[in-house]
């Protein structure tokens, strides 16, 4: 059975690809600016199950800083 509220590797992936862009232009972030990116990525899309996805992964980063 599978804990609905156990983060997926698509989650983890998602957070990767923001995590990746800071990394590739060797920039410091916090866990903030991935929130902020993950955001812009779930205004730049139709794609319902993105936006979703991009939804849980903020609220992951949300409750880690809290």
């Amino acid at each position: 059975m599978r804990d609905e509220n156990r983060p997926t590797p698509d989650l983890y992936a998602l957070i990767g690809i923001a995590v990746a862009g800071f990394v590739r232009e060797d920039r410091a972030f916090e866990a903030h600016d991935v929130t902020l990116t993950l955001h812009d990525m779930k205004s730049g899309t139709h794609d319902k199950e993105l936006q979703l996805l991009c939804d849980a992964a903020i609220r992951l980063l949300a409750d880690l800083m809290h």
